[in-house]
């Protein structure tokens, strides 16, 4: 009786075992492909949940991650523009936070863009008739374009960078900006928001802006 049982619990422990790695090789490639580096600092930058939405509302099953650094990288490159900034710049870098093109089969069947970049708009002007009616005031330091085009929303944050021209802060706030035809306003608001608090974090403003986690109300 010794001599039968011992084949048959050797091939149980084999063929667990067999199973284990099996499973064990599909769960990795499965994991591999959900947390590539592109995507991995999308979700970094804009909060993994929010990525994850955006991703889910175009619809598409094959979805191409482009222009993600970290959040590092884009403050050193805005802090750097800001040092050397004078009045009279009006051209500014624009920087691509995370751009994510989705795919049914061949055809594309949504893309969300992030990006960032110093506004040629400055604060002063904020009060102007004809852009009032674009932006609206959230505090003294943040503005929101809720509809500045289709599918688009915007925010303008003042940054003080350390080194900089005295007016910069004024004369030179961020501008954030997320466009995306799949998304709704909250979740277009969700995106800006956790994208704007990660670079004004890594980018050690003077007086951080004070974003609030709620889209505020039209009026």
């Amino acid at each position: 009786m010794m001599m039968l049982r011992t084949p048959n619990r050797l091939t149980i422990v084999a063929v667990l075992v067999i199973g284990s790695l099996l499973s064990g090789c599909s769960g990795g490639e499965d994991r591999a492909e959900a947390e590539s580096p592109e995507l991995g600092r999308c979700k970094s930058l804009l909060g993994a949940g929010n990525v994850e939405a955006a991703v889910k509302t175009t619809g598409g099953s094959d979805v191409e991650v482009s222009g993600t650094p970290q959040a590092d990288v884009l403050a050193d490159g805005l802090v750097q523009e800001a040092k050397q900034w004078q009045t009279s710049d009006l051209l500014h870098n624009s920087y691509t936070g995370c751009r994510m093109d989705a795919f049914e089969g061949d055809q594309l069947s949504g893309t969300v863009d992030v990006s960032v970049k110093w506004s040629v708009l400055s604060i002063g002007l904020m009060d102007e008739p004809k852009i009032s009616r674009t932006w609206r005031q959230v505090n003294k330091s943040v503005y929101v374009a809720p509809e500045p085009g289709p599918a688009r929303m915007q925010l303008l944050a003042a940054c003080a960078v350390p080194g900089a021209s005295a007016a910069q802060s004024s004369d030179l706030p961020l501008q954030f900006d997320v466009s995306g035809a799949s998304l709704g306003a909250e979740l277009r608001w969700e995106l800006l928001r956790g994208f704007a608090q990660s670079v004004t974090e890594e980018m050690g403003c003077a007086t951080p802006p004070l974003i609030p986690s709620v889209l505020p109300a039209v009026t």
